[in-house]
This record gives structure tokens, sequence and C-alpha cells, in this order.
């Protein structure tokens, strides 16, 4: 690995970080001896990234189209200057004049040259890894839909896994001098910072088909941990929870993961696992966080149900879902609470954000409000939810539900854990049945967690589920003058938080 594409845009974005960024992966770049190739400019992101690189000792190539040139913004100081025809020789040059690519966010223009770049590798031109320097989730849309058309077929396998998610430029680094299968494969290590970690557990609209699997081949401890969980669950379920599981993509058993009835049960088998492998590994939490159904693992590891009782609460609420009529629904709202006025068929489900609502309930009820705010230039989306928690829809099973929970030995948790409806910590009220019914009903405050967690000196937050859901949002609830946190996932991150982590 000698030399290294970056791509981005000349505009510096709104958030004043990107510029430093951008100073620093030249920096990097430069000290870990890595040629630097990029578009030539000499403003705006792609000048912050050359002139570091310069300033640092580095070598850096920019390459122009020719119709640039009469231009200031052409860099003058470059170690090389290529001057090629037109911007498709550019990107052609680019592409093949390093060993990776790195893209930091920028614009239109890099969101079109990371695609290219994944075209290259499904025409075989070019299978190079391409790392994304990505603090703040500018990227995680595009991810999330390269993934679902991974998941509809539409990619090759491999050719996704070669584009790795960074959140510094020591980890971009990290992995371009650790070899190709540090960088297409296996996550760099990360050290978590002093100061206390949390767990967060994901909830339903997470699942993802052939979830779990890798890890279940590869590590015992998970395996047998699945397995048990499992072997608890499958009493309430039609279909094996395994099976459904790890059933691929478009099949009749991977489409059941669209149903709540598998889904909680799903993600609950995943957590457990997950925060088991963890444990074995020596990363244990100081702080957990359950987002909705994802309150039933973080409780269990928490020590306020046993495997037994949880497995039989999570069972039972599965059944009693099976239950309910069609026709409830939920979708997440770019507003805040106190813009939105809502009537009896659709309320707040959860506040994620100072403009960020999950709206649950009627599913007509849910649909106008989601083309209200559309009308209003805000972004909606629909959840993967086939039922409406934290609603009324719900009501008709919370005495069933109550009931089982009384038969149980509950206790106060053994780790501190932060409540999902309240945002503070949860004490004795755990080893009561009425704690665990409220969760079911009362709108998640999942801001106001964030809020309490950082205050209480939470350093770290590490994601468990299927996915990234609470990660990304955790950045959405900070103001910009936090300090930033280290926010990781299971499912991306796997093993990074185990190595060289400091928890003390």
């Amino acid at each position: 690995m000698t030399t290294v594409t970056v791509f981005c845009g000349s505009s510096p974005g709104n958030r004043p970080d990107h510029m430093r960024i951008a100073a620093e992966l030249g920096r990097a770049l430069a000290e870990a001896g890595l040629r630097l190739v990029y578009g030539g400019a000499r403003i705006g992101l792609m000048g912050a990234v050359a002139d570091s690189a310069l300033a640092s000792g580095g070598t850096v190539t920019g390459v122009v189209p020719s119709l640039m040139l009469p231009y200031e913004i052409t860099h003058t100081g470059l170690t090389d200057l290529e001057v090629v025809e037109d911007m498709h020789q550019r990107k052609a040059r680019m592409g093949e004049s390093a060993d990776a690519f790195v893209a930091l966010p920028g614009g239109l223009g890099t969101a079109e040259e990371l695609l290219e770049v994944l075209s290259w590798a499904q025409l075989r031109i070019h299978r190079k890894p391409c790392l994304l320097l990505d603090p703040f989730g500018f990227y995680r849309p595009l991810v999330s839909f390269l993934e679902h058309a991974r998941d509809e077929g539409f990619l090759r396998p491999g050719d996704l896994e070669r584009i790795i998610v960074c959140r510094s430029a020591e980890e971009v680094v990290a992995r371009l001098t650790s070899g190709v299968s540090a960088v297409a494969g296996e996550p760099a290590p990360v050290a978590l910072p002093r100061g206390r970690t949390a767990f967060l557990f994901s909830a339903t609209g997470s699942q993802q088909p052939g979830m779990g699997r890798d890890l279940y081949e590869a590590f015992p401890v998970f395996t047998g941990v699945l397995d048990e969980v499992c072997a608890l669950l499958d009493p309430y379920l039609d279909v094996p929870l395994r099976e459904v599981m790890f059933a691929p993509a478009g099949t009749p058993k991977g489409a059941l993961l669209d149903r709540a009835v598998f889904a909680r049960p799903a993600i609950f088998a995943l957590q457990v696992a997950q925060y088991r492998l963890l444990e074995s590994q020596g990363l244990v939490p100081d702080v957990l966080f359950g987002y909705s159904a994802g309150h039933m693992a973080a409780a269990h590891v928490a020590g306020v149900f046993s495997l037994p009782d949880a497995c039989r609460a999570v069972g039972t609420m599965s059944q009693l879902l099976g239950t309910l009529p069609p026709g409830g629904r939920m979708a997440a709202v770019e507003a805040s609470p106190e813009e939105l006025r809502l009537g009896p068929a659709a309320v707040i489900a959860a506040v994620n954000g100072p403009r960020s609502v999950v709206v649950s309930g009627d599913q007509e009820a849910v649909a106008e409000v989601c083309a209200e705010w559309a009308a209003r230039g805000r972004r909606t989306h629909v959840l993967r939810a086939d039922f409406a928690p934290h609603s009324p829809h719900i009501d008709p099973l919370l005495d069933d539900y109550r009931r089982v929970l009384s038969t149980m030995d509950l206790r106060a948790p053994r780790i501190p854990l932060v409540s999902d409806t309240t945002g503070k910590p949860t004490g004795a009220e755990a080893a009561g049945p009425d704690r665990w019914v409220r969760a079911l009903r009362d709108p998640v405050r999942f801001m106001d967690a964030v809020d309490r967690m950082r205050r209480d000196g939470v350093a770290s937050y590490l994601e468990l589920g299927p996915g990234e859901v609470l990660a990304g949002m955790v950045q959405d609830c900070l103001s910009h003058g936090d300090e930033r946190p280290v926010v990781l996932s299971v499912s991306k991150d796997w093993p990074a938080p185990r190595r060289g982590a400091d928890v003390a």
C-alpha cells in the first residue's frame, strides 16, 4: 500500500469540523508515507487535505481536467500535477493511480464517485478497498441504500464489504497500513476512551436477513448462547427462530423477520449472544440502555430477569402480538414534539432528537401525518413495524402481559440501567411488573436518556443489535459544543471494541 486516492468535494460543508478532519487526514497520510492523489483544487476540503499533507512532508499528486486550468482553484504547490482532457478521464486516472480509496463528506460529486468505485468492482475493473472517513454519519443513508441493494441481490458477494466506514483519520491509516485483509474485512482496533461506556440495545426495525450468522460460525461463545436462547424461545414460535434469523433475503423464512412476532425474539436472541461474547472478551459496560423492545435484553443482562424469565416474557409478548388485528403503523418524522398536533388515532411514540420523533397508531392516521410533514419539506419514513407500540393499539395486551410478569422473580438491576421511557436510572421499581408494562405504552425518550448518560460521564457508546440505528441517533442528540463521544456498533465494528479497549 503506497498510494491513496482521496475523494472529497471542494465545499467545506456546514460543520467547521470538516476542515479539521480533512487536514488530519492529509497529515496522517503523509506521516504514514502514503502518497496522496486527489482532484487538484486548492480550496475547501480538497485544499485542506493537500495543504496538510504537503506541510507534513508528504507527496501529493493532483489530477485536473484541462478546462479547470484557467481557474484559480487549481493548486500550484503540488508535488505533481497531471492534466487530463475531461472529468471522466480524471476519475479514471484517479481510480487507476491508487491502491485504495478514501472518501470525505463533500457533496454530490463524492457520492457519484463512490458509486463509480462500486461499479468498477462490479465490472471487475478495480477491486480496491474504499474507506469512508465519516465521524458524523454523512454517508449513513448511502450505505443503507447499498446494503439494501446487496440484500436484494443486486451486488455481488464481497463488493460492498470493501466499503468500510471509519471514524477518524487514525483509523483510516491503521487500516491502510495493516494489510488488505484489515482494510477489506476486519475492523481496525479502536481504543475506548477513559470514561464510562454505555451499551445500547436497539429495537424492532433494525432486523436484517442473516443476522448473527457470521458470529455464529466464528465464535463458540456466541454459538452456545444463541442456541440456548433460541431453544427457550422456539416453543412460542411456529418456525425455529435460528432458521428465521439465518434465512437469506428474499426467501419465505427471511420475510418472517418483517413481522414483529419474529423480529422481537430474533433481536433479543442476537443481543444476548452479542453481550455474552463481548463479556467473554473482557469488555463490560458501565451503563445499559434498551430502546423499546431492546429493553428486555438490557434488563436481562442487568440482572432484572433471569434468562428463562426473559425468554418467557419475550415469547409471551410475541404470541400476544399475533392476536392483534392489522392496521397499526409507525413512522419517523422530522419535527419537534411541540410542532406536532396529533389526534387520538396517532400519538408520539418516541422523541429521538430535537427534531426527530416517531408517531404510532392507525395506519391511515400515520400516513396523513407523513403526508402533511412531507408537504412542508420535512423528511418522513415509515418504519419496518407491522404493529403500533407505544400507542393505544397495544392496550388490549397489557393485562395479560402483566399477569405473566407477576409470576416472575424480578430484581433490581446489578448494572446501572437507564429507562427508555423516563431517561432516568431504573432502581427498585424494576423488580415489579408495572415498570415493564408501562415501557410498552409510554413514549421512548431517547434524547433525554442520551443527555443523562452524557452528564453522567459516558464517553463511548456501543450498539448491540443487527444494525447501526441508535449509533447514528446518538450523534444527532448532541449539541455542536459537546465533546464528541466514540460511537460504535457490534454489527459494523466487531471485533474493534474488544481490542486494546481501555475501560478503566
